[in-house]
């Protein structure tokens, strides 16, 4: 009984509400009028190659902006900043200055502005 006990008390000790409900990465939409595909999608310094849109991405969550970068043949290059908000499921931690502590850690108490971003 008192490991199940142990067990229970420390699982709140060591837990925090957006960390558990959110994660420290959220999923992002983007979409482009004029191109089908982009050649190279920059998404804070990670490369991925022959993106079609729409295109779906996790970005993650944290205190800093996301730097989006897409390069298509024939257009410009374009740079798109993801700005980020206070994630209000981080309030459901209270007064627990442990959980609180743990979403600042893993950026869950920060999220993306937006959840679609046009190019």
């Amino acid at each position: 009984m008192k490991k199940i006990l142990l067990l229970l008390v420390s699982g709140f000790l060591f837990s925090s509400c957006a960390t558990i409900f959110c994660g420290s990465k959220s999923k992002v939409v983007f979409d482009s009028k004029d191109v089908k595909v982009a050649d190279e999608f920059i998404i804070d310094g990670r490369k991925y190659k022959d993106v079609e849109f729409p295109y779906v991405q996790k970005v993650k969550r944290g205190f800093d902006e996301s730097i989006v970068i897409a390069r298509a043949k024939g257009y410009e290059d374009v740079t798109l900043y993801i700005d980020k908000n206070f994630n209000a499921v981080s309030v459901l931690n209270l007064f627990d200055v442990l959980a609180w502590s743990i979403d600042a850690a893993t950026g869950a108490i920060m999220k993306p502005e937006f959840k679609f971003y046009e190019i």
